[in-house]
C-alpha cells in the first residue's frame, strides 16, 4: 500500500494530499507515537535528553538530599507519566533512565553511598 501511494499518489479511495508514514516512521497521534516496526528505544530518546536537561538544571541549584527526591518525584515522574501510559517504557528505557536518576541523585559518584533497592523501600523502613 505505501509503496503504490508513494510511487502514484493514488490508493483506493485513500486521498491524495494525505500523507502516509512509512514503516518505522513514527507519527505522533495525540501524544502518543504510532507507527509499523517502531524503535520503541528511539521514541523515548528526546524524553530521556529532556529530563537529563532538567535535572541538570537542578543540580545548579545544589538541593539537599530530600529536595533532590522532591525533584525526581515531581518533574521527572511528571515528564514521563503520560508517555508511559499511552506507550509503555521499554526495559533498556528503565535502565537509562535510573543511571540519569542515579547520577542526579549522587552527584554522578561512580559507588553511590545507598543501594537502590534499599532506596525504593519506605521511608518508615530506612527508604528514600
Amino acid at each position: 500500500m505505501y509503496d503504490t501511494y508513494r510511487a502514484t499518489g493514488a490508493w483506493g479511495n485513500y486521498p491524495r494530499t494525505a500523507r502516509m508514514a512509512a514503516d518505522g516512521e513514527p507519527v505522533r497521534i495525540l501524544g502518543a507515537w504510532m507507527g509499523n516496526r517502531l524503535d520503541e528505544c528511539e521514541i523515548w530518546s528526546p524524553k530521556i535528553e529532556a529530563i537529563r536537561s532538567m535535572l541538570e538544571k537542578w543540580t545548579r541549584s545544589r538541593p539537599t538530599l530530600e529536595g533532590k527526591r522532591h525533584v525526581v518525584q515531581m518533574f521527572v515522574g511528571g515528564m514521563s507519566q503520560f508517555l508511559t501510559t499511552v506507550q509503555r517504557m521499554p526495559n533498556p528505557v528503565i535502565t537509562r533512565l535510573t543511571a540519569v536518576i542515579r547520577g542526579y541523585l549522587w552527584n554522578e559518584r561512580h559507588t553511590p553511598p545507598v543501594r537502590m533497592e534499599q532506596m525504593y523501600l519506605p521511608v518508615n523502613q530506612g527508604g528514600f
